[in-house]
């Protein structure tokens, strides 16, 4: 699989799962904002991502949306408030880099990759309604970062043509999530097989944007191995929000982030062998083939003279059929494990 470096954090199979927290829409100054970077630091997230959009460049003013979350409402208006001056974009960025923390955004125009390339950015997010705008994946391809591309609503064939224009432009630093851009997600239509698909069909990693409530499609997505895990991250101080039902608080954030760890160390290397403490117990918990009976020099070994039991210690199981019709060396006494050197 092809690794892709986000600063000092390289994501693919043999690496920790990078974990995003999502805080676009959960904060309208920058104590909110400060508030949300924090926490994340705390519960030790790799990065950080928010939205630089602008209402009057992401819909018409006469489309709607009809989400659970949203209920029918106007997207122009609710953009509009979720619209983050420049300004707090610029502070937001530096606070964030200034404590050591990734932070990146997504674009909803290609007029937005302005003020992205004046913050910086390590990487570039381009969500799902994005997902298939080939002129800007080129633009952004250009900038020579990172690029973590969602698909929700999208087929794998359109995946495959957004795949193909980003690398057509020497980009090769591509991440992919899977995502269903339903809020919240009924388990129905997760789908995360879709991760092994990608992971098949691309060869770069593949993560997973969930936008389900609690924490199980995410662990499940990581079990599956996925290599990212996206999640919307709120605090309870700052207002509410639309996101908040598939938002994590603090300790939900943290929990995630613990057993994904947990579930990394579950996985393994993938290398069926006996476990350290396996092999220690091994000796006494596996079997070998054992004496039923004192067994004189120079008798010869038959199915009635011995048994496999435990300890594992003597010959082994698959030796039976050999050991049968052997000679005693030695007087070897009632359960004995058999060893090779006992017989003849």
């Amino acid at each position: 699989m092809k690794e892709v470096r986000i600063k000092n954090k390289i994501i693919g199979d043999n690496y920790p799962c990078y974990t995003v927290a999502e805080i676009g829409g959960a904060f309208h100054n920058f104590d909110q904002a400060k508030r949300l970077i924090d926490s994340a630091l705390e519960i030790k997230v790799d990065a950080i991502k928010f939205q630089t959009l602008e209402a009057e460049t992401i819909t018409t003013k006469n489309n709607m949306f009809n989400l659970e979350t949203t209920g029918k409402i106007s997207q122009f208006e609710l953009f509009k408030e979720a619209e983050i001056p420049k300004k707090l974009q610029l502070d937001v960025v530096k606070y964030a880099n200034d404590k050591g923390i990734t932070i990146f955004s997504a674009p909803s125009h290609i007029n937005d990759l302005e003020i992205m390339k004046e913050m910086d950015l390590a990487v570039y997010k381009i969500g799902s309604d994005l997902a298939c705008h080939i002129p800007l994946l080129k633009e952004v391809s250009k900038i020579g970062r990172p690029i973590i591309l969602s698909t929700g609503m999208c087929t794998l064939e359109e995946v495959r043509n957004s795949v193909n224009a980003i690398l057509a432009e020497g980009n090769d630093q591509l991440i992919v999530l899977h995502c269903i851009s339903d809020y919240p997600t009924k388990p129905e239509d997760v789908n995360l097989n879709a991760i092994l698909t990608m992971k098949e069909e691309f060869g770069i990693p593949i993560g997973y944007s969930d936008h389900t409530i609690g924490n199980v499609s995410s662990l499940a997505a990581v079990s599956l191995g996925a290599n990212v895990i996206e999640r919307h991250f709120r605090d309870t101080q700052n207002p509410e929000g639309v996101d908040d039902v598939i938002s994590l608080v603090k300790d939900e954030f943290q929990d995630l982030i613990n057993n994904i760890r947990l579930i990394e160390q579950i996985k393994g290397t993938g290398i069926k062998k006996p476990s350290n403490l396996e092999q220690k117990n091994l000796l006494n918990n596996k079997v070998s083939i054992i004496t039923l009976q004192d067994i004189k020099q120079g008798e010869i070994i038959t199915p009635k003279t011995v048994d496999i039991r435990r300890p594992g210690n003597g010959i082994q199981p698959i030796d039976f059929e050999r050991v049968i019709g052997k000679k005693s060396k030695i007087f070897i006494p009632k359960e004995t494990p058999i060893q090779w050197e006992m017989i003849e």
